[in-house]
């Protein structure tokens, strides 16, 4: 299994998508795009790039086919198949890598704060036990940088269901998906051993893009492969 969580530096676009922008729909030069995807190609080791277009839901994609491109309107996707690397972009969202190594599966997912609270991360596994027979104790779980609790500023309409992760500065609430999410993986049977955290904010950190930062702005990319 390989794995990495690109950044934004490295590739050819131009300001404000600079540099390593992996995305198609933000408004980048789509040969930028797609020359920086050949680059990340290289670094994850394989030509074969499934990507998906992200909605905020919960669907969940089985990668079956090597030719697989882009799959529409999917949060999460989940394959046995050797030689491609699955793609989740952001700029501020959790990328989640899943790996299965006693059945060897692979899975991602694009977790907001919509995909959190649908448990999109505990929603991928079931599925890996669906599809493939996996067992929760052997999945490993690698949530990759994302806007953090520090950052995360939302108002009341949208702190629903995330009550117990709410923190309060100078009368601003800020909300912590990232521990949302460990807490739903650990209650379904995920040993704490086996979730891998990246503690780096995007919008404090600028090597990576962040909507929240930036507005305008490009997209990074966590990419799995067997």
């Amino acid at each position: 299994m390989r794995y990495i969580f690109s950044d934004r530096l490295g590739g050819v676009s131009q300001k404000p998508f600079d540099s390593l922008n992996l995305a198609l729909h933000v408004g980048d030069d789509s040969l930028h795009a797609v020359k920086n995807r050949e680059i990340f190609a290289k670094e994850i080791g394989t030509k074969n790039l499934v990507f998906m277009d992200q909605i905020h839901g919960d669907h969940i994609e089985v990668i079956k086919d090597l030719n697989t491109k882009i799959v529409l309107k999917t949060d999460a996707m989940i394959s046995n198949l050797k030689d491609i690397a699955l793609c989740v972009m952001v700029a501020d969202c959790i990328p989640i890598l899943f790996f299965d190594e006693a059945k060897n599966v692979i899975g991602v997912a694009h977790a907001g704060r919509n995909g959190v609270k649908k448990k999109i991360a505990v929603k991928t596994i079931q599925k890996m036990i669906n599809e493939f027979s996996s067992k929760t104790q052997d999945i490993k779980v690698i949530l990759g940088p994302s806007i953090q609790k520090c950052c995360y500023e939302v108002k009341k309409d949208v702190v629903s269901g995330f009550e117990d992760y709410l923190h309060v500065r100078n009368k601003t609430i800020y909300l912590d998906i990232v521990s949302k999410c460990i807490d739903d993986l650990k209650n379904f049977g995920v040993k704490s051993e086996n979730i891998e955290v990246i503690p780096v904010c995007t919008r404090c950190d600028k090597k990576y893009f962040s909507y929240r930062r930036d507005g305008s702005t490009g997209r990074f990319c966590g990419a799995i492969k067997l």
